[in-house]
């Protein structure tokens, strides 16, 4: 790889880091929305909104952050499979730290943008428009972060990379139909979780999945059109 394409690669990787601290920063800045004790009304939100919002569940919420796990984890079992099964194990490394160093990369701009957004929106969880709320998203200051969903993007963020994984690299794969369905299937149940547990709204979740995989795709793309010219 020559110069010019490390430092391009690594002028992506820091700006992404500085988009993820930026995020950090903004939601520490903040001013906090103080809740006075009063149940919102549902009627201030849009009826589409209002039809699919729940009250707090904390079993499917713990079940969204699992799956959440388990679509970066099939993102790096992957990455691990490709790795184990290549003959050229000089070049499946090189390839192995690049697909990791990828998927960082879609991580992090990724979450930094919809973390800003998050902080920028306000918008209230749909557990605050029943009785008893999530007691840690109050204390936490986290019932004013609903838009977008993170969850939802998150899980888009794994199947994205992978998409633009077996496209570009792996087109002939076996593991291509089988690993997108599932990461999809993830992604879809990640979505349902989401809403069902009074953490989102619909219009948050889809928003976040637009989000994540938009990104996430995008940088894959990009990240692999530099490497693809670095070789």
């Amino acid at each position: 790889m020559s110069k010019k394409h490390f430092v391009s690669l690594a002028i992506i990787f820091i700006l992404g880091c500085m988009i993820m601290i930026f995020a950090s920063v903004a939601k520490k800045h903040r001013t906090k929305i103080e809740w006075n004790g009063t149940t919102y009304s549902i009627e201030n939100v849009n009826s589409v909104d209002a039809k699919f919002a729940r009250p707090y569940n904390k079993v499917l919420d713990k079940l969204g952050d699992g799956f959440v796990v388990l679509s970066f984890f099939v993102a790096c079992l992957l990455i691990l499979i490709s790795f184990v099964s290549a003959k050229d194990k000089s070049y499946a490394f090189k390839s192995a730290f690049f697909d990791s160093y990828t998927f960082c990369v879609c991580i992090f701009y990724a979450n930094g943008i919809y973390r800003i957004l998050k902080t920028l929106a306000g918008r209230i969880r749909p557990y605050m428009y029943f009785v008893n709320p999530s007691e840690k998203g109050i204390a936490k200051g986290d019932f004013y972060r609903s838009w977008p969903s993170g969850h939802s993007a998150n899980v888009f963020i794994a199947f994205g990379f992978m998409l633009a994984w077996f496209s570009l690299r792996k087109a002939d794969s076996k593991l291509k139909k089988p690993v997108l369905s599932v990461s999809f299937l993830i992604c879809i149940i990640t979505m349902i979780f989401r809403m069902l547990s009074g953490n989102h709204f619909l219009t948050d979740v889809l928003s976040g999945a637009a989000i994540g995989f938009a990104i996430s795709y995008s940088m894959a793309v990009f990240c692999n059109s530099i490497y693809k010219k670095a070789n």
